[in-house]
């Protein structure tokens, strides 16, 4: 309620409660510090790492606007098949984000994971994939990568694809 009545001075009397013991808490006051747009980065990185999937999903929602701040090898470690579901899809889901190579090669690394949802997620973004300006032209890796992922396209698709990137 606070931040819907508030303004932005009032982000002060939320960060407290990032660290509370009750994830609803932790969650909403993640979520009212994004509608005040007093999201600190820094401060909410950590819970992307929460225990609780609410928490996590206010966390990666409210980073999405600066997902390309935060280092992509740091989310990547999140996507392992050891993490707990909600972290592994908080992580790819900024990722996914950021675009460029790395959003690929993730995407294409999640399309053998054991998580149903997670793999059509993955495969989804593959799909959508193109290259950014930060994707070399002829870049190798862009081809081995689009070839690992050949199921999900036609072969004309494919082809336009790997003339995108300059493979």
């Amino acid at each position: 309620g606070l931040a819907e009545c508030g303004d932005r001075a009032d982000a002060g009397l939320l960060r407290p409660l990032l660290a509370h013991p009750a994830a609803g808490v932790r969650a909403r006051a993640v979520a009212g510090l994004r509608a005040l747009d007093c999201v600190d980065t820094k401060q909410l990185r950590p819970l992307l790492d929460d225990s609780a999937a609410g928490v996590v999903r206010e966390a990666a929602l409210a980073l999405l606007p600066s997902a390309k701040e935060l280092p992509a090898d740091w989310l990547v470690e999140r996507t392992g098949s050891e993490q707990p579901r909600h972290v592994r899809v908080g992580a790819y889901r900024l990722l996914d984000a950021c675009g460029g190579i790395v959003a690929l090669r993730v995407a294409v690394g999640l399309l053998e994971d054991p998580d149903e949802k997670l793999r059509t997620w993955a495969g989804q973004s593959v799909q959508r994939w193109h290259p950014s300006a930060d994707v070399r032209t002829r870049e190798a890796e862009v081809g081995e990568l689009l070839d690992r992922s050949r199921h999900l396209f036609g072969d004309h698709e494919l082809r336009r694809r790997k003339w995108e990137a300059g493979v």
